[in-house]
Parts: structure tokens; C-alpha cells; sequence
């Protein structure tokens, strides 16, 4: 009996002498590149809302709006620290110096859109308005005016614009 608790005692210690570790390393990593995004999402197009100047009855002192959320705003959430751009084009009129609403006879409405309230800069498709984004939410109001202009036929006078954002 002695010698079988023995053989069986060194045979589990044979196997636990025998058991051995190694270790190693694994890498983890991640890269994050720039990356923006902008307005929001509704039927899988992106949007920024209209920008409503309202109803107008006479065109002889000029007409100003202001872009709101959702309104003719533009939200741009991008990456903490990147730099970024957004431009405007001329709409249906293609020249960003001369935009126009235009009814469904072919009517014109001179307007232009504005990066401030002051109507002093055009927003542009080459120059646009350029930021550093923070990593939240940023809302960039639209500034639009109809000027003096005689008053064309009663309508509805629309433009479509579009937004780039370069990052």
C-alpha cells in the first residue's frame, strides 16, 4: 500500500514539474483620422432646413433673414482640432455673386447670402467660412438679403443651395 501512495504522490509531482508558462504581448491599436459631419439626416438625404424669408408684399426696402437651427443654419460636427471649411454655391443662378429665387414663370428675386449680420462678406464657394472645430455640435447661421429690386408677379420664388464642408 506504501508503495502505491507513493508511485501515485510522484507522479503528480512529475506532472506539475513538467508544467510550464509562457507569455507574450499583444498590440492594441486604434487610428483616428479626421472626419466631419453635417446637417441632419431625413428620408436618407442631409439637410439644413430652408431659409424663409417669408411673405412679402413689396420689394422696395430690403428683406433680411437669419439662419436657425434646423432653418437655414448649417451644423458641422467634426473631429476635436480639425480644421474645416464650409462653401456655398450660386444656387440655380451658378454665380455666388448674383443669386436669385426664381417662380415657376420664370421670375427672378435678387437675393445673396451673407457669413454675418453686417451683409458685408458673400458666402462663397472658394473663400466659404473656415473654423477649428472643437468635437461638439457648431451651428453657422445663414445671413441672407433680398435688396431694393422692383417687385416682380406674385408667387412663389424658391433657390436650392448647396453645401460642401472640406476638412
Amino acid at each position: 500500500m506504501r508503495r502505491a501512495l507513493f508511485c501515485c504522490g510522484a507522479l503528480a509531482f512529475s506532472l506539475a514539474a513538467m508544467a510550464d508558462s509562457k507569455t507574450a504581448t499583444i498590440g492594441v491599436s486604434a487610428t483616428l483620422v479626421s472626419a466631419c459631419e453635417a446637417g441632419s439626416s431625413s428620408g436618407g438625404s442631409i439637410s439644413f432646413g430652408s431659409l424663409n424669408f417669408g411673405t412679402l408684399y413689396f420689394l422696395s426696402t430690403a428683406v433680411s433673414v437669419a439662419g436657425q437651427q434646423n432653418a437655414g443654419a448649417i451644423r458641422v460636427k467634426c473631429n476635436n482640432g480639425t480644421s474645416y471649411s464650409v462653401l456655398l454655391d450660386g444656387g440655380q443662378s451658378g454665380n455666388t455673386a448674383a443669386r436669385y429665387l426664381q417662380s415657376g414663370a420664370g421670375q427672378r428675386v435678387y437675393y445673396n447670402l451673407y457669413t454675418s449680420a453686417a451683409h458685408s462678406t458673400v458666402w462663397d464657394n472658394l473663400t466659404g467660412v473656415a473654423q477649428t472645430a472643437n468635437g461638439a455640435d457648431n451651428w453657422l447661421p445663414v445671413y441672407g438679403m433680398i435688396p431694393v429690386q422692383a417687385t416682380p408677379a406674385v408667387g412663389s420664388y424658391t433657390d436650392t443651395v448647396q453645401v460642401t464642408i472640406n476638412w
